[in-house]
């Protein structure tokens, strides 16, 4: 069966959740320490405002404090981490407006290489998987996969169409933004099980690169991210942090000139 792993050659870019399994021995420590940490983070085992020490990680780890040290570094530079005074690090959190953001960055991403896609046309291998992928939210509503297999699908399914834009910093760019949206889908997730994506909507953007109409599959999949962007800050809205968190004060404006 083909999966991103071997219809996406040459180097390509995978999101994290499908690297997870995967033989790491040709990592070094500071890279198998930044892909373990980063994962945590990304499945909600490190949740956001969770904090923690470079101590801690190396003992859980069974490796010296230097590779997590250089991992931490890493995961800073991502933003998923932010270092405490004389205190360790404590996880990033989610926002609204980080959410808001995130999510209209992928919009515009995916959507343009969806397009490049359909434009340069994919080979038949990449299209078959795709074919398969479409069909999981149907599955799921039917009652016949588990939501985590609906997630590893929707990502997949956007990570090959990325490595297949014709443009590698594109494709990067892309799988960087599923990663850190996937943290968010999860949490998602947990305050509202039944999100997910309705069927016929993979497969919508799947015919239009079937058929290499470069605008309809743009389109497609821009109607697919802004859908999910309105219902994940739906559902963050109905997390008691954010009910009960204090209101305050807009900023007072200037008075005219």
């Amino acid at each position: 069966m083909f999966d991103i792993h071997s219809v996406a050659t040459g180097t390509p870019h995978i999101p994290a959740l499908l690297l997870v399994g995967r033989d790491e021995t040709g990592l070094d420590r500071t890279s198998q320490a930044y892909r373990a940490i980063r994962r945590q983070i990304i499945d909600l085992t490190l949740p956001p405002g969770s904090s923690f020490t470079e101590t801690s990680l190396a003992q859980q780890w069974r490796i010296s404090k230097t590779p997590v040290r250089e991992a931490l570094a890493r995961l800073r530079r991502d933003g998923l981490v932010t270092a405490l005074p004389r205190a360790g690090y404590v996880v990033s959190p989610i926002t609204l407006q980080d959410t808001d953001d995130l999510c209209a960055l992928r919009s515009l991403l995916s959507g343009e290489a969806a397009g490049a896609a359909a434009r340069l046309g994919l080979p038949a291998p990449a299209l078959e998987r795709l074919g398969v992928l479409s069909k999981v939210p149907f599955a799921l509503a039917a009652g016949e996969v588990e939501q985590e297999e609906s997630l590893q699908a929707g990502i997949e399914f956007e990570g090959i169409i990325a490595n297949f834009s014709g443009n590698s910093r594109l494709g990067k760019a892309i799988v960087d933004v599923l990663d850190e949206l996937e943290r968010v889908l999860r949490m998602a997730a947990l305050i509202d099980p039944g999100i997910a994506s309705p069927p016929g909507e993979l497969e919508a953007i799947f015919e239009q690169l079937r058929a290499r109409d470069a605008n309809g599959a743009q389109d497609a999949m821009r109607t697919r991210c802004e859908r999910v962007r309105r219902d994940v800050l739906q559902v963050l809205t109905k997390s008691t942090s954010v009910s009960k968190a204090h209101i305050e004060l807009p900023a007072p404006s200037l008075p005219p000139a």
